[in-house]
């Protein structure tokens, strides 16, 4: 068993590296290798096509790690993010709405400290039903 983790570091440092406002560095947080799952992607290990489909429709996504929990290897976090989404082509209902997401991720490490595996858990309707609600607030539905 290694020294403990500094898993209140690791979120700071995973906030900055997820914000597609300002952040960058995301992929460095990977070994080689890494496989991403989440509820719209099956594991994959191609996380350059992640962020694009991220950016895609939630372009200024950003989040807040609100707890984090971990042993040698492992860490499960629970977090809230915040964007503005973005409608297919740029225009369509409900483009523009600020939505926010609630979550939970379990992540594996290696001895480097280097993401291995990520597994986001969250529901996908919770941003659908913020963006459908201003598309009908807006008569654009």
């Amino acid at each position: 068993m290694g020294p403990a983790r500094d898993w209140d570091g690791f979120a700071r440092t995973l906030e900055a590296a997820l914000d597609m406002r300002t952040g960058g560095g995301f992929r460095e947080l990977f070994a080689p290798g890494a496989r991403f799952a989440d509820p719209a992607n099956a594991p994959t290990e191609d996380l350059r096509d992640i962020q694009r489909q991220t950016r895609a429709v939630m372009p200024d996504w950003h989040q807040d790690i609100t707890s984090i929990r971990g042993g040698d290897d492992w860490a499960v976090f629970e977090w809230i993010g915040h964007a503005t989404y973005a409608a297919p082509g740029g225009s369509g209902p409900g483009h523009g709405t600020p939505i926010t997401m609630h979550g939970a991720t379990i992540i594996e490490v290696n001895e480097d400290g280097l993401i291995t595996s990520w597994r986001d858990y969250l529901d996908r309707k919770e941003p659908e039903q913020q963006v459908r609600a201003a598309a009908r607030a807006s008569g654009r539905s």
